[in-house]
Order: structure tokens, then sequence, then C-alpha cells
């Protein structure tokens, strides 16, 4: 850490006050001039930061919050040499936007035979790695889709590749695993169980 060598300091300073009467004496305008330039110099740099511009971002993990941002110019933060040696690309990175689209998230989906090879139910595991609660998931079955939404997250729109019985669908979400698991029926065809009852 460098000391400070008082002294030295005092004598300095009493070389500058010297300059400065003899230079008040000897040539007056000269000396209003250099006092005027130190006084506008010295408002300039204490002079309050200017707002140039704000930034709002909306950041939602790991928890919702709105960002701001403002860009300012200070006196005090001297001017580069050349301002475009500065510049850097993707200086600001989007972490997260509510306007950014869903993604569509990986998914396991397959059809569940009984012993004599007849499709009974179909099963679908869908990986969630940034849901917590399943209060987060909206799913939504029919006969022929599924449907589920995790606001401004993910979006998943499956075919079922057989007509399913939306009635006895099922949905368990694992927390360790962040796994959503569907579980519905294949919709039996009634003249194939009348079929089924005569053989």
């Amino acid at each position: 850490m460098a000391t400070c060598n008082k002294p030295q300091l005092w004598q300095q300073a009493g070389q500058v006050w010297s300059v400065l009467d003899d230079l008040s004496v000897n040539d007056p305008a000269a000396y209003r001039t250099l006092m005027e330039k130190q006084m506008k110099e010295g408002a300039e740099f204490l002079a309050a930061p200017e707002l140039h511009a704000g930034l709002s971002a909306a950041v939602l993990e790991p928890k919702k919050f709105m960002l701001y941002i403002n860009v300012c110019c200070w006196k005090r933060v001297p001017a580069p040499p050349d301002p475009s040696s500065c510049i850097k690309k993707d200086l600001i990175q989007v972490i997260s936007s509510s306007s950014a689209e869903p993604q569509k998230p990986e998914y396991q989906l397959e059809v569940k035979m009984d012993p004599a090879g007849v499709p009974r139910s179909v099963e679908l595991v869908v990986e969630l790695p940034k849901v917590r609660s399943v209060s987060e998931c909206q799913l939504s079955v029919s006969e022929d889709d599924v449907l589920l939404d995790v606001e401004d997250v993910y979006h998943l729109l499956l075919e079922f590749p057989k007509t399913v019985n939306e009635d006895t669908a099922s949905a368990i979400f694992n927390k360790k695993k962040r796994q959503l698991l569907l579980k519905v029926d294949i919709l039996v065809n009634e003249k194939h169980l009348i079929g089924t009852d005569q053989k």
C-alpha cells in the first residue's frame, strides 16, 4: 500500500500556490481564465449521472421478479479512446421473458398390450425439469389427444395412437424426477367385446 509523504505534499502544494500568486499579479486576465476553466471542469466532474435509457426484463427463475437497469452517462468515467473497441457482441443476454415461446418437452408415448397382444392402455411420460409443482401444469385429455401447458415454459400437444377413454385418465407428477406420468385406457370396441364373448 502506498504511503503519503506529508512534507513533500505540502512542498508541492506551496509551489502550486506560489505559481498561482505570481500569475494573479503578473497576468490577472490569464489567472481569471484559468480559474473559470477549473470551476467549470469541477462542476462537470461533480455533476450527477445523466440518465440515457431504462431497460426492464421479467426473470422467471428461480423466482419471478422484474429486473430494471438504468443506462447512464457520468463525467467521472472517461470515454475510451476508440468507443467501437469497447463494444462487445451479446453483452446483454436474455435470461427469460414472459413473451418467450414455450418449449416442447421431451416425452415418451407407449401403447401397453395385454398378454394376448391386445392394446389396452396408453402411457405418456413427459420430462419437466423446470417444473416444481403439479399446480404449474394444465393438462387436458380427450379421446383423440392430450394437451399439456406450463405457462411460458412448456407446450405439448400429442395425438393418441389409439382412441382412448378420457374418463379413465390419471396423471402423477414425480417431484424427484420432475416427470409427469399419464395413463389412460384405450376405448374398447363393443363389437370386438361381443365377438370375444361368443368365442
